[in-house]
């Protein structure tokens, strides 16, 4: 087997592995836990161009992001912005960049993590809306309220969001809810059970479940049956 060819192998690895890790933990991540888990696919690079800078920052970028076999291993910050230095103008270094921020993040060093993810929201493409994202979950991990709801509606509106759009409204629904503004989150919650994403059309409709329940005075379909039953009959 060619050096290149395992190269292509270990980085589409580390892109499922990454992206299984997401999809392990984003339901608890969107359901009122506080923390954002960053979606970053490390994309197949040398597929696109055959240069060798840039396949020298892709190879170097996997060789931090996977620190050995042990699963529980987490990539070091310090050493995947070393990368990020070293090959600054490679894709890979916007991805080391905003992994760094990830792992700076799950350590609860909000400030740092912002920081990093600060480094990349120029960029027009998914990897700006992720460091955006970026941006929203530590103010929301630190301030929350007012500040994380205008995080978050940055996110929602920015124009490479994609599904992110729809994570980011989740969680400014969750902060609605934690502010008592229960109509506001509400809406959103009807608004998002119609989107095309099925995990984010799945998750507001629970979550408009539970805030029904707990509240409902805010169910104008059960009100208006209620009203409906107390009215006289005809001819009474």
């Amino acid at each position: 087997m060619s050096t290149e060819h395992q190269g292509i192998e270990r980085e589409s690895s580390l892109q499922i592995d990454l992206l299984a890790w997401y999809e392990v933990n984003k339901r608890n991540v969107f359901m009122g836990l506080g923390l954002i888990v960053v979606v970053i696919g490390v994309t197949m690079v040398w597929k696109h161009t055959r240069e060798t800078a840039v396949r020298e920052a892709s190879s170097a970028l996997l060789v931090v992001a996977r620190p050995g076999s042990d699963e529980a291993a987490r990539p070091d910050p310090a050493k995947l912005l070393q990368v990020a230095q070293q090959h600054s103008g490679a894709p890979a270094a916007v991805q080391a960049v905003l992994l760094a921020g990830r792992e700076l993040f799950i350590a609860g060093k909000y400030s740092e993590a912002r920081a990093q993810f600060e480094k990349a929201t120029g960029e027009r493409n998914i990897l700006g809306a992720v460091a955006t994202y970026g941006i929203a979950a530590c103010v929301d991990a630190e301030k929350g309220g007012a500040e994380a709801l205008t995080a978050y509606q940055a996110v929602a509106t920015h124009p490479a969001a994609g599904p992110l759009a729809g994570q980011a409204r989740l969680a400014k629904a969750r902060i609605h809810e934690a502010l008592n503004q229960n109509s506001e989150a509400l809406a959103i919650y009807d608004e998002l059970g119609r989107d095309k994403d099925r995990d984010v059309a799945s998750d507001a409709f629970m979550r408009r479940a539970t805030l029904l329940r707990a509240h409902p005075e805010l169910d104008k379909s059960a009100s208006l049956t209620n009203a409906v039953k107390v009215l006289p009959a005809a001819g009474r």
